[in-house]
């Protein structure tokens, strides 16, 4: 009988592999991957097409056209495929980001017959209304002007301008370029980057055989021209360092933010980078949550992180604090990044971070549907196909020297942006 008033013995992570996915290259030449589970009778189809701000020849063009391609076909009005897709109990979402535009379908198998010709016509015959593209405009420019007024959102999109300069990652929406955009650019962003274009294709869930029939069927009925690349072949941006402090006359915060441009997820120093980085701000027992937070009382919450994209990623440290002390607050900030650069870390502190982040993990796997998350980010990214398999393992091997190295050689060339 269990004891509960013993704790479990405490265990080491040592490794995980993702479960293995079935993967056919169909007729059109689309990449159809699979993970069968039975926990549920609910299936995730998910389309990714290359299509973001990366491709953009207007600010926002992507955001809009995702944000409307549901709202009419030629045969239904947005109110009919809301309703249809409501009734069926289903859901049916678009997002696009920096590099790729992403169709989410999930539902129960024995719903697909009905709902399959739903998608293929939003996919194949989005009219974009004009009377949506302009509630969206309008609705664009409200909440930008809310966002505006919030020193965080400032210096979010001014640190980005800074490290990105002249990369489509640096921009942003203002109200000029959102009232610049026409249904004219929408619908040509959507020839030139979704109908017609290359997509890979996920399913997860409880797959038999005529669900997986049904949308394999679903996937070759779309006429793909594999010679048509809307991509734009991106360079890596280069590092820059910029400081900037802006003030802002009434306001009690000031927004800090302080990073640089990095390498990508494939690079070699990527796994201790991550694991210095969690030392440094990655989580609620961090360096500078410690100082800033418990020890100073300067903010409520502080962190750093490394965002990655496809062509790249960037680091950064962020925090909002009073005004009349934000000098005081960075200089805690550069404090902990010398320390880490000239003292080693603990062995102790260096296991507790690993064992967080190998816990943190597992944990991010807890569903089927975060499982192929991951593994669309392997083909999305073009990360090695074990990348997710050996990620414990590589954490596990990251030294005392390794973290400190990586503080040397990449906390450096910072660039700041304090606004407030």
């Amino acid at each position: 009988m269990l004891d509960r008033t013993k704790a479990p013995d405490f265990q080491i992570i040592k490794a995980h592999k993702l479960p293995e996915i079935n993967t056919q290259k169909l007729k059109n030449g689309i990449s159809f991957h699979q993970l069968i589970t039975k926990n549920q009778p609910v299936l995730g189809f998910q389309i990714v097409f290359e299509a973001g701000r990366c491709q953009e020849n207007k600010t926002g063009e992507a955001a809009f056209m995702a944000k409307i391609l549901l709202e009419g076909t030629h045969n239904h009005t947005g109110k009919q495929i809301a309703d249809k897709i409501s009734f069926y109990g289903a859901s049916i979402n678009v997002d696009s980001g920096n590099d790729f535009t992403i169709v989410s379908f999930y539902t129960l198998g024995k719903h697909l017959e009905e709902l399959l010709p739903l998608l293929k016509e939003i996919l194949q015959e989005p009219t974009f209304p004009q009377s949506e593209l302009d509630n969206l405009k309008n609705r664009s420019v409200q909440n930008l002007k809310i966002q505006e007024e919030r020193t965080a959102y400032k210096a979010t999109v001014e640190l980005k301008k800074v490290l990105f300069k002249g990369h489509p990652y640096s921009a942003s929406s203002s109200e000029e370029s959102i009232r610049v955009v026409q249904r004219q650019d929408i619908i040509d962003f959507y020839e030139n980057n979704i109908k017609s274009n290359p997509f890979e294709a996920y399913l997860v869930g409880d797959i038999d055989a005529n669900s997986e029939k049904l949308i394999t069927d679903f996937i070759e009925s779309f006429e793909v021209n594999t010679d048509k690349d809307g991509k734009k072949l991106l360079k890596n941006p280069s590092n820059t360092v910029t400081k900037i402090y802006e003030e802002i006359e009434g306001s009690v915060q000031t927004s800090i933010r302080i990073g640089r441009i990095l390498f990508d997820q494939k690079h070699s120093d990527f796994p201790a980078f991550k694991v210095m980085n969690m030392i440094l701000g990655g989580y609620f027992g961090s360096r500078l949550m410690q100082n800033i937070r418990e020890d100073k009382g300067y903010t409520y919450g502080i962190s750093s992180r490394n965002a990655a994209m496809k062509n790249g990623s960037y680091f950064v440290i962020g925090t909002d604090v009073k005004k009349e002390i934000y000098q005081d607050a960075v200089n805690e900030i550069y404090k902990e990044i010398e320390k880490l650069k000239n003292e080693p870390v603990s062995e102790e502190e260096l296991e507790n971070v690993k064992n967080y982040m190998s816990g943190n993990f597992l944990g991010s796997l807890s569903t089927a549907f975060a499982v192929m998350d991951k593994i669309q980010d392997i083909h999305v990214y073009n990360l090695d196909e074990n990348y997710y398999n050996d990620y414990i393992t590589k954490l596990r091997k990251v030294t005392i020297e390794d973290v400190q190295k990586m503080a040397q050689k990449y906390l450096v060339d910072l660039s700041e942006v304090c606004i407030g």
